[in-house]
């Protein structure tokens, strides 16, 4: 073979590997664990987060056994476990001129929401053939049906995660995040939420 056929050839192959590992992957996950209360975070005992992703990831940069990419999720159903509840009341004085808003504790439960998380950035490493570890951070925000994790927040929340995992084969996903959910100040109150979060992912290319 000649130098030219040769040079070529190898051209066409590095093109073709390039393209394969800038094609964008689709997955998902679902897991969920426990709240914690930190120094620095603040957050909330004794509850619990559960959540659900589709993600698209997209490899930047591609060297060897090492790769970056970009990661965006969708969070269709996330579930914070007792939240309280709270009834509303106005009192009104005998000439009707004044009036005070006043809550009421209504017991505690499950406050649904959704979220995006638009920005993100994954770091993996494989190891093996069937095996790959990565480490990521992510942020967005999240929508909850009613304020949390207390009633004097808000329901709107930003979004911040960091953890690390294993990629198992061609599908395969096992992993952990530390996930911190805060309304940034914008309420009455800012206790925050943390949560260990413990998940399964597939990949579904």
């Amino acid at each position: 073979m000649s130098i030219a056929k040769s040079g070529i050839l190898a051209l066409v192959v590095s093109t073709s590997a390039a393209a394969q590992s800038s094609k964008w992957e689709i997955g998902a996950l679902a897991g969920g664990g426990p709240s914690i209360v930190t120094a620095s975070l603040g957050g909330v005992p004794n509850g619990e987060l559960l959540i659900t992703t589709l993600s698209v990831t997209r490899p930047l940069v591609h060297w060897k056994r090492f790769r970056a990419s970009y990661v965006g999720e969708i969070l269709p159903f996330v579930v914070a476990t007792k939240v309280p509840k709270v009834q509303a009341e106005w009192f009104y004085n005998s000439s009707h001129t004044d009036s005070t808003f006043v809550l009421y504790p209504n017991g505690d439960g499950p406050d649904l929401g959704a979220g995006l998380a638009p920005v993100g950035l994954r770091f993996s490493l494989q190891l093996s053939p069937g095996m790959l570890v990565f480490a990521e951070g992510s942020g967005g925000g999240v929508a909850f049906a009613r304020a949390m994790p207390k009633p004097t927040a808000r329901s709107l929340n930003f979004l911040g995660s960091a953890g690390a995992g294993l990629h198992l084969g061609r599908r395969y996903i096992v992993g952990y995040r530390f996930t911190h959910l805060s309304n940034a100040n914008t309420a009455a109150k800012n206790p925050g939420f943390n949560a260990h979060i413990f998940y399964l992912g597939i990949t579904l290319h």
